[in-house]
């Protein structure tokens, strides 16, 4: 695969020096990470087996992973986290549209009209950077097994932060493709005419690998900040994993673990609050590393007043939210009040400017949702399923649901789900695909022809195919 091909010839100039200067570039120039990252001058020349014998630059490497997650969604062509997943999954879904009629307008529209095409360059770089990624996290962990030098106790840390970092890449590419390739280690020839892998045994790594990420990563975070995985951001997204898999049991005792552990305060906080930097209900952050700068959502999404946004949120987003919902006033910008239509996410309020926010990853409302999805799927625990949502339906003003049965407390956190995560993550979209609802839902709002069964899933990049001929199309995109 062209991927994995460009991964190995960037890996090894990375693991002679970039790895290190990386993390000490961004020190020096932007202090803003210096209590994040913290490295000693590294030797004058490294190489990979260097990289682990000592603590600091085993950790630089694992520490440049998240800097470059912040650092590459504002490439030309996107990027597999942060931005561009909020905003493009976004728009397949039934949360916003690209409204300026410019260079990207045409491959921002395939996502609103659910008809991609396999050289839409922001489908490619979901593929390439997930793959990429993987491919640093598999590094990280061969590097670790022959370490010399490094204390037990941080190539546990390092080891579990590689295999939740994989899980984490393998969660959104066998989400947004289907069947993909399962690349476990960096043999590059064994590697580079990879078939897919059936969805199945993907999920099943997934679920493995958080689960010896869980028994590795410590309670504590490493940093003062929640900038770096612990135990329980390896549990959140493994109560997800669970929950996609219908694994109810499963999925609500990884959330009781996360809500029961005091970590992360015992109410969440209000909407105004709820992605400052030093949101209780976080757990698992990403410190934005551009000087000046916040999140890129915060870049992105604000609208500067009478001016339409770019990403203009839909009416039935709009709908969807309850007279009184605080988050409708909290989380929604209006750029004019003579266009009640110009709506925009402003979950995050800052954009240029002192840093005062970091980009949320998992928080606990939902742990709160799949814990009491999780258990009106099981039966017999219509009140605790309630009593979950209602933590969440509290922070936004409401009253107590009127769900009383598993058929509607389903519907009703579904419903919560949209008003809750909306323009974050993809998370509608890959409700709506989870669930089977994504037909009946989008297709009203496709173009006449657009939806196709398979629509569901998101093309195999040209590139790839090209690249690699064992690789299959999506059934929606075989002409």
């Amino acid at each position: 695969m062209k991927n994995i091909q460009t991964s190995k010839r960037s890996f090894i100039l990375k693991t002679r020096w970039w790895w290190m200067i990386n993390c000490l570039v961004w020190i020096m120039v932007f202090p803003s990470c210096r209590k994040f990252v913290t490295v000693e001058n590294p030797p004058d020349i490294l190489t990979s087996d260097k990289i682990f014998t000592s603590d600091k630059s085993a950790t630089a490497a694992m520490l440049s992973v998240y800097i470059d997650m912040m650092n590459d969604q504002y490439g030309s062509n996107g990027s597999f986290v942060c931005f561009t997943m909020s905003s493009l999954a976004g728009m397949s879904a039934d949360e916003m549209t690209w409204t300026q009629n410019n260079t990207t307008a045409p491959y921002y529209q395939q996502f609103s009209d659910h008809a991609l095409t396999p050289d839409n360059r922001y489908v490619g770089a979901f593929w390439s950077d997930g793959y990429q990624y993987i491919y640093r996290a598999n590094a990280i962990m061969e590097g670790l097994s022959r370490a010399t030098g490094m204390t037990d106790s941080t190539k546990a840390q390092l080891g579990g932060e590689a295999r939740f970092m994989r899980a984490f890449c393998y969660f959104y590419l066998v989400n947004l493709f289907g069947d993909v390739p399962l690349v476990l280690n960096t043999d590059y020839k064994s590697n580079m005419n990879r078939p897919r892998t059936p969805a199945a045994t993907v999920w099943n790594q997934i679920i493995t690998d958080l689960k010896e990420a869980e028994t590795m990563l410590s309670e504590k975070y490493p940093t003062a900040e929640k900038l770096r995985p612990n135990r329980y951001t390896a549990s959140a997204l493994l109560a997800r994993a669970y929950l996609y898999n219908k694994r109810w049991a499963e999925a609500e005792t990884e959330a009781s673990a996360i809500i029961n552990s005091g970590i992360y305060g015992t109410v969440l906080p209000t909407p105004a609050l709820a992605f400052k930097k030093e949101s209780t209900e976080a757990i698992w952050q990403l410190q934005p590393v551009y000087a000046n700068a916040n999140t890129p959502e915060g870049g992105q999404f604000l609208t500067a007043a009478n001016t339409r946004p770019n990403y203009e949120l839909s009416q039935q987003l709009l709908n969807a939210f309850e007279p009184g919902d605080n988050r409708k006033t909290a989380w929604i910008g209006f750029s004019s009040s003579a266009n009640p239509s110009w709506a925009y996410p402003a979950k995050y309020k800052a954009g240029a400017g002192p840093l005062t926010e970091y980009y949320i990853v998992f928080r606990l409302a939902e742990q709160y949702l799949i814990r009491a999805e999780a258990r009106a799927q099981q039966g017999g625990k219509t009140d605790l399923a309630q009593a979950d949502l209602n933590v969440v339906r509290s922070r936004a003003g409401l009253p107590n649901t009127t769900a009383a049965d598993g058929a509607s407390l389903l519907q009703a956190v579904e419903k919560e789900r949209q008003t809750e995560f909306f323009a974050e993550w993809g998370h509608r979209w890959l409700d709506l695909k989870r669930t089977n609802r994504a037909a009946a839902v989008l297709q009203p709002f496709s173009p006449p022809g657009a939806w196709k069964p398979g629509s569901v899933l998101y093309p195999i990049p040209d590139l790839e195919i090209k690249a690699n001929p064992t690789l299959t199309q999506n059934d929606a995109y075989n002409n």
